[in-house]
C-alpha cells in the first residue's frame, strides 16, 4: 500500500511539472553590424539577352551553393541563390535569381551572414 501511494505521488509530481509544451527556444544572439559597400543594380546591368551582369567577386559559395547577398529593406544581408552563366571581364552573367533592381552587398564577406545588419559605407552604381 505504501509503495502504491509513493508511486502515485511520484507520478503526480512528474505530471505537475510537465506542461506538455517544449521549452521555448533561447533567442538568437544579435549579430554585429557590418560595414560594407553596396552595389545598386539597374536596367543598365542587363545584357541584350535580358540576363543581369554582376561583379564576379560579389558571387559567393555559401554552403556549396552560388549566391549573392541582397540588401533588404531593413538593411540586412539576405542570401539569394542564383544560377550563374558565363563570366567575362570580371563580371558574371546571372541566369536566374535576381530581378535587376536589387542592391547587392559587396565583398569582403567575412562576418557577413544571412540576416547580418549592414552599415552602408559606399554605394556604387550599375557595373
Amino acid at each position: 500500500m505504501i509503495r502504491h501511494r509513493a508511486l502515485l505521488l511520484s507520478l503526480a509530481l512528474l505530471l505537475a511539472g510537465c506542461t506538455g509544451k517544449p521549452p521555448a527556444p533561447s533567442p538568437e544572439p544579435p549579430r554585429p553590424v557590418v560595414d560594407r559597400a553596396v552595389l545598386t543594380l539597374s536596367a543598365a546591368a542587363h545584357t541584350p539577352s535580358g540576363n543581369i551582369m554582376v561583379p564576379t567577386d560579389a558571387i559567393i559559395d555559401y554552403a556549396g551553393l552560388p549566391g549573392v547577398f541582397v540588401l533588404s529593406a531593413h538593411d540586412r544581408a539576405r542570401f539569394r541563390l542564383i544560377k550563374v552563366g558565363k563570366a567575362r571581364n570580371g563580371k558574371s552573367e546571372i541566369l536566374s535569381g535576381l530581378r535587376g533592381d536589387e542592391t547587392l552587398v559587396l565583398p569582403p564577406f567575412d562576418g557577413v551572414f544571412d540576416g547580418s545588419p549592414i552599415h552602408i559605407t559606399r554605394t556604387e552604381g550599375t557595373p
